[in-house]
């Protein structure tokens, strides 16, 4: 029975197949295969800008190229040529930017041939950069060994495999990530593990033993400062000092030479170093820093670098530290969207880094201010501007002149090198203190006790030989912002100093100096003896209220931000305020714990993603689509933002372009045909072009383009050298040009507000001031190679922790003195003209919607009028209805939000008005970027969907229809099939069998 139920079977299935296998086959091979294509094509359709990184292909394509239309030339023949000269520049960099911190006993230079060893997992493994988008590619770069070698140094091999490929392998620091999702930890061999043989392998190398120390940071994560701290060092690092320091004691090694190889300052203390003979700060060394360190260590170049971050013994000491963790609000319980749920208050106020440490400890010397027992030396290690020279240097004849048609001072000093053996350059800062009145007391203005206003760097000057500098001081940088009184810049009466200084601690005592104070009449709470003869006083007569409440763009300066301070936002919790820390009274308002911040109707309503209010615009005309004017991008080269051409020009653009254009953008701009613009490619930038996600090129000649690796960004500021920031602008520039990019989404110019910064690497400085200057030089160099700067990221992205969202709230002095003045120079010194915006919020208000930030602040008073895009929108709540009307113009986006947002407002004319002028923005920076080389009166721009899009496209559809014939054929064989004999016959079986 049951072998005949098995053949009966069997002889039915093979009937069905005969009459309809092929087609059932048939529809399922191409049903599945549909599915398929048509969710590539989706996805594609999603994520085109990736693939089209990925692939080297672009959204257009140029009917009739003008191979005359160059607009933007290259300063190198080749590529190779300009590869080689950015490599060249990268040691120069690291050379003059590295910072010695200590040198006992002539430790450095080495001698010639020296024999030395070098110590710690992170010698065979050095940091060159940070982690995330301003990742570099420094794979061809030479290691520490080889670097010295090439100097001519003796490097202990056997200690050197014992780390590379021996027992501390196992200890060695993980390669980081695209991101960092969590803190990177120390990763240093323990001492038990050194063998005998390795161990006594160092008397055979024995000049010096050298330790780096190495840490590395990057996006999404902070340093870990909570459950460990981060930049201390740890016990092996310890260790490692402790037998180091046995040895030296022992006579089996000579010197102990520590390399800091870190953007973020390592906490110092002295007594673990205090066996330590020299110490070098070399910060992230890019493609060839390591060999201008190796040539300082070598005595071929001498140190001239000075910090640009306060260096402390307790990193801790700081008053941002008190508030450098992401708060939840009160009240949180899901009626705002989770990304707004948390914020930060800036309480400390102006006093970051050493305008904290040095004004408190003038106080204290001077008794002022409720200073309390201020130990100043245990707090700080090395001052900001700090850096030693293998020579000495001596500074006179300070002289100044105020002109009064340029607004100002004309710093004059004469340096000479004092030495008898080394040639060198120093640096020459100029710092500024202004008087702390009683007005100041009563609205809350703060002063720093000196403020960096002005530096210049010699030229390189052999023993005895001089060199005067001249230095410009704008007196706008002694105005102060006056937030809770008139609310704008103000210049007090009274009477003000510059002094010329090696750092900022030298500079608050050179200024005590002239007010008469010295160690001895100070009960020795005045550390060491100023020279009251580089100092100068410029006397104000009366209150000037009037001179810097306007900008240098002619506008009104007025208060902008109220609404990111707790003190004037209108919608905090009545009886809700903040202290901010004032050197009124340093220990009565020094920040103890955090305010615990409660939601109310109106912050709720602030926090939600979309705030837009169609009912606070009066009036407002649908303004004119699809005009047939006949006005082309091309005709719009160099001409005024407004000029009336731009009126007929935008007229011309679809609604759906203009979509497109603004809300399309991830690392592309997207073409207009109706205008015939070309698109553009993108890219970030802040650590030179980076080799980022997926490939620092947008195709042709570029494809395999290897673009400088540069240092980071603080070994570039802290060569004080503006001439070499010029030059790493060529580089940018010129890199950005051979790969055809047309925007660089850099250099970052936030500030170092903590140590623990986890994008320390690509910002400059703890001050604004330096971090501006040193970036307009940057930033003018790379917009004369034709590449839209988009300075990073727009504003008080000062740390990676809940970045996506973060509140942040401070009073409006602090923001503009100390978060904001890094990217106000370069708007009106550096030809800058975009910023992106970040994902943080001032107060309840995402910065790309804020429009006092980016439409009062930045396109008012600075004067921009280029493209300004948003970081990855990855979150709705950086939305494109909020953005566009505040100003921002357009979307880093690789998810469609925008573009899905953006048409639900085709009719409303508020919205429709606010994008065009976005597009006005877009277009104007692509007229007149390298973006329009190839694009002659003739030419015409064609949009093209990636061919691999078209192609799933394509087969999508075939295979679909495919579908549609072959499955009513196997239905009509299946009801075929069910009247035949075999269908009938087999059921009769069953049938007979139940």
């Amino acid at each position: 029975m049951a072998s005949e139920r098995k053949q009966r079977k069997k002889e039915y299935k093979k009937a069905l197949r005969k009459a309809c296998g092929l087609w059932k086959k048939l529809s399922v091979f191409s049903g599945i295969l549909a599915v398929i294509l048509w969710a590539g094509f989706a996805i594609l359709s999603i994520f085109d800008n990736t693939f089209a990184i990925m692939m080297n292909e672009k959204f257009w394509v140029l009917e009739n190229a003008d191979p005359n239309a160059v607009y933007y030339k290259s300063d190198f023949k080749s590529n190779e040529e300009m590869t080689a000269y950015g490599e060249e520049l990268v040691k120069v960099v690291e050379s003059e930017g590295a910072a010695l911190l200590k040198n006992d006993n002539e430790a450095l230079p080495l001698k010639n041939k020296a024999k030395v060893s070098l110590f710690s997992t992170s010698s065979v493994n050095l940091v060159y950069g940070g982690t995330g988008s301003g990742n570099i590619d420094a794979s061809t770069a030479d290691n520490l060994k080889t670097a010295l070698e090439k100097v001519g140094l003796e490097v202990n091999p056997k200690l050197w495999d014992f780390y590379l490929t021996g027992p501390a392998k196992e200890y060695s620091r993980p390669v980081g990530g695209i991101v960092s999702l969590e803190p990177a930890s120390v990763h240093e061999a323990p001492w038990d593990i050194y063998t005998n043989e390795v161990k006594n392998s160092v008397e055979d190398y024995s000049d010096a033993a050298i330790v780096t120390f190495s840490r590395v940071g990057g996006e999404g994560a902070d340093l870990e400062f909570i459950k460990t701290n981060y930049l201390a060092l740890d016990e092996n690092e310890l260790a490692l000092l402790s037998n180091l320091s046995q040895m030296k004691k022992d006579g089996k090694i000579k010197s102990i030479i520590v390399l800091i190889n870190s953007a973020n300052p390592l906490e110092i203390n002295q007594s673990d170093y205090k066996h330590v003979d020299s110490c070098l700060w070399i910060g992230d060394v890019g493609i060839s820093g390591i060999n201008g360190v190796a040539e300082i260590l070598a005595g071929k170049v001498n140190p001239s670098g000075s910090l640009v971050d306060t260096y402390c013994q307790d990193n801790f000491s700081s008053p941002a530290m008190q508030n450098f963790v992401p708060t939840t609000y009160v009240g949180f319980d899901g009626q705002i969207p989770n990304n707004a749920s948390t914020y930060m208050i800036y309480q400390e106020g102006i006093y970051v880094g050493y305008k904290y440490y040095e004004t408190r400890y003038e106080d204290y010397v001077i008794n002022q201010g409720n200073a309390g027992n201020y130990d100043y030396s245990k707090d700080v290690a090395y001052p900001f501007g700090y850096g030693l020279s293998y020579t000495s240097f001596e500074y006179s004849n300070m002289s100044y002149e105020y002109n009064t048609k340029t607004d100002q001072f004309e710093v004059k000093v004469t340096v000479k090198n004092t030495g008898n053996k080394y040639s060198g350059k120093e640096t020459v800062q100029i710092y500024a203190q202004s008087p702390y009145t009683e007005y100041d007391k009563e609205k809350g203005v703060e002063k720093a006790s000196v403020q960096l206003v002005g530096f210049a760097k010699t030229k390189v000057l052999a023993p005895n030989e001089t060199q005067t500098l001249t230095i410009y001081v704008d007196r706008s940088e002694l105005a102060s912002f006056d937030t809770y009184g008139y609310g704008t810049y103000i210049l007090e009466a009274g009477d003000y100093y510059l002094t010329a200084a090696t750092d900022a601690h030298n500079a608050v005592n050179n200024i005590l100096a002239q007010k008469g104070y010295t160690p001895s009449n100070t009960s020795n709470k005045m550390d060491a003896e100023g020279d009251k003869n580089l100092v100068v006083k410029y006397t104000n007569d009366k209150l000037d209220t009037k001179t810097y409440a306007k900008s240098k763009n002619g506008t009104d300066i007025t208060r902008q931000l109220s609404d990111a301070d707790i003190n004037l936002y209108e919608g905090i919790k009545e009886g809700q305020s903040i202290t901010y820390l004032t050197r009124n009274d340093w220990t009565g308002t020094f920040p103890t714990e955090i305010l615990k911040l409660e939601l109310t109707d109106q912050m709720i309503k602030d926090l939600q993603d979309v705030t837009y209010d169609r009912s606070k615009y009066g009036d407002v005309s649908m303004p004119t689509l699809g005009a047939d004017n006949g006005v082309k991008l091309y005709d719009l080269i160099g001409k005024d933002y407004n000029d009336p051409l731009w009126n007929k020009l935008l007229d011309q653009m679809e609604f759906d372009e203009m979509v497109a254009l603004i809300g399309d953008a991830f690392h592309w701009t997207m073409p207009v045909e109706s205008v015939n613009a070309p698109g553009s490619r993108n890219e970030n930038g802040p650590q030179g072009l980076t080799a980022s996600l997926f490939t620092n090129s947008g195709g042709g000649e570029g494809a395999t383009l290897k673009a400088t690796a540069l240092t980071s960004e603080d070994v570039m500021a802290a060569t004080f050298n503006v001439e070499l920031m010029t030059e790493v602008g060529k580089v940018v520039g010129n890199n950005c040009l051979a790969a055809e990019i047309n925007v660089l989404y850099g250099p970052g110019n936030n500030t170092h507000r903590t140590p623990y910064g986890g994008r320390n690497f690509e910002y400059y400085s703890e001050d604004g001031f330096l971090a501006g200057t040193m970036s307009a030089y940057e930033v003018a160099a790379i917009e004369a190679k034709g590449v839209h700067v988009v300075m990073k990221h727009f504003a008080l992205n000062d740390s990676e922790q809940d970045r996506i969202g973060l509140g942040v709230w401070l009073n409006e002095q602090a923001a503009r003195e100390v978060y904001l003045k890094a990217f106000q120079i370069p708007f009106e010194k550096g030809n800058a003209n975009g910023v992106m915006m970040a994902y943080t919020r001032w107060g309840c208000t995402w910065s790309g919607a804020n429009y006092g930030l980016v439409t009062g602040i930045m396109r008012g008073e600075w004067g921009s009028n280029g493209m300004s895009i948003t970081d990855n929108v990855l979150t709705t709540y950086v939305n494109g209805v909020d953005g566009v009307l505040a100003g921002t113009s357009i979307y880093d986006a690789m998810l469609p939000h925008i573009v899905n947002q953006l048409p639900k407002y085709e009719d409303d004319p508020v919205v429709v008005t606010a994008m065009r002028e976005a597009c006005h923005r877009n277009l104007y920076a692509l007229a007149n970027s390298c973006g329009m080389n190839g694009v002659g009166p003739d030419t015409i721009v064609h949009a093209r969907t990636l061919p691999i899009v078209t192609a799933f496209l394509v087969f999508a559809i075939i295979f679909t229809a495919g579908f549609s014939l072959v499955l009513p054929n196997y239905v009509y064989t299946r009801v075929m099939f069910a009247k035949s004999e075999e269908y009938k016959s087999y059921k009769e079986y069953k049938k007979g069998l139940k």
